[in-house]
């Protein structure tokens, strides 16, 4: 059999459904999809739309993969505890191995407005347990004219909705309060472990519908799962006409500047950082093989581990540092990282 055919018989049981047939599943195969965070939600959704066959997924995330991530993270083991193994490249390695046609680009970042003007995509994934980034992509939504869907999960309760924010209700219209809720993205939250995948089949059934189907989809639904009670509840949400969100279509996504010289990445062990001379990373690539590093080079950024755990330099100056237990001993690897790279960086960054 040839491979071309082997792909898509895999999907023989999907294309059988009337609603996806042949074609639906060819515009599933021919797809991007943007996953951001890879958590809780993002693991499931990852791993059922590689199943389902979506062409190309992007996973963007900059945390490691922790003991307490397991309980409800499903694609993780103990060995990527071990490993102390960035979750966008732990997700990738267990994907392939589910269905090595699927093209996966893994970022272990977050997602900034630099960042998500460079990606393109037919569509994204909200797997984020922070408002602060949910509100940039909201944001660049209403500017890029992108959809997406937003999914939630906190105790025993789940919200999805699809977001078409230019035309139907944005992310501010569904919750008036999103500014405030920014606030509480340093809150430690509890999650069942069944309502997960519950939620995440729901978001990954409005993708599959939206990228078969996008004139039927409905923007303004909203869905909410009590999985305690067995309960769920549909709204109906109209854009706000007053929503301070949706009357501007001029938000500046560009990312603002680090104010502290490193800072903590909420609810995870890791740090972010900004060199104040521009890194050249072909440079810093040349001198860290020649001292038997390994390196993983990317277009924006190169990760490699040193003192024993995962750094990333990206191209505008911007270092990530993971797995560090508290902002002293971050501040103090930064420090040592910006000496030991001292002569391999360019000139001051503007």
């Amino acid at each position: 059999m040839k491979e071309d055919e082997h792909m898509l018989n895999r999907y023989d049981r999907q294309e059988r459904v009337t609603v996806i047939g042949h074609d639906g599943q060819r515009r599933i195969n021919a797809a991007t999809i943007l996953i951001v965070g890879v958590g809780a939600l993002g693991s499931y959704a990852a791993e059922q739309l590689v199943r389902a066959g979506v062409g190309h997924l992007i996973l963007v995330d900059p945390d490691t993969v922790s003991l307490t991530n397991l309980q409800r993270q499903a694609l993780f083991t103990e060995a990527d505890v071990r490993d102390q193994a960035l979750k966008v490249d732990a997700a990738k390695n267990h994907l392939q191995a589910i269905n090595h046609h699927v093209e996966i680009t893994a970022y272990p970042a977050a997602l900034d407005g630099d960042l998500l003007q460079t990606l393109t995509f037919d569509l994204v994934l909200d797997c984020l347990d922070n408002y602060g980034t949910r509100i940039l992509i909201n944001r660049a939504a209403l500017v890029e004219r992108f959809d997406y869907i937003f999914a939630s999960c906190a105790g025993t309760f789940g919200t999805v909705m699809p977001i078409r924010a230019w035309q139907h209700a944005c992310l501010n219209c569904v919750y008036p309060n999103l500014e405030a809720l920014q606030q509480t993205d340093c809150d430690l939250l509890g999650v069942n472990t069944a309502l997960v995948p519950i939620i995440a089949g729901l978001q990954v059934s409005l993708a599959l519908h939206y990228l078969v189907a996008p004139t039927s989809v409905d923007f303004e639904q909203l869905t909410t799962i009590d999985n305690w009670q067995l309960s769920q509840q549909t709204f109906h949400v109209r854009k706000n006409p007053n929503c301070p969100t949706c009357q501007r279509t001029d938000w500046d996504l560009t990312t603002a500047p680090i104010t502290n010289p490193v800072q903590v990445l909420c609810g995870t062990a890791t740090y972010q950082a900004r060199f104040t001379q521009k890194p050249n990373l072909a440079a810093i690539t040349d001198w860290l093989l020649d001292r038997q590093f390994s390196i993983k080079s990317y277009a924006s950024f190169i990760s490699f581990k040193w003192e024993d755990r995962p750094i990333s330099i990206f191209k505008n100056g911007k270092v990530m540092l993971y797995n560090i237990p508290d902002l002293d001993a971050a501040t103090a690897t930064f420090n040592r990282l910006q000496l030991y790279l001292k002569s391999v960086l360019e000139v001051p960054i503007k």
